[in-house]
């Protein structure tokens, strides 16, 4: 399987879900960035941010984030 392929399962599996919690813990939400071959992972550089209002524009997931937490869909 694919990284793209694992990606649209997991969306796929988020949309599907009945609550946010069961959204956020399908997406891999947690609340501290993840290190990546030197790259700092985190909501707050992530395309889906909204700086302004602290919020996770991913429409799966659509809820208020700190710009240090981080999902598993970061930078879809």
């Amino acid at each position: 399987m694919t990284v793209v392929d694992a990606t649209q399962k997991t969306i796929d599996r988020m949309r599907s879900a009945t609550d946010i919690k069961e959204r956020t813990v399908i997406g891999g939400l947690i609340r501290k960035p993840v290190e990546d071959d030197g790259i700092t992972k985190a909501c707050d550089n992530c395309i889906y941010f909204l700086a302004r209002r602290e919020w996770c524009d991913l429409p799966e997931l659509n809820i208020p984030v700190d710009p240090d937490w981080y999902c598993d869909l970061w930078r879809v």
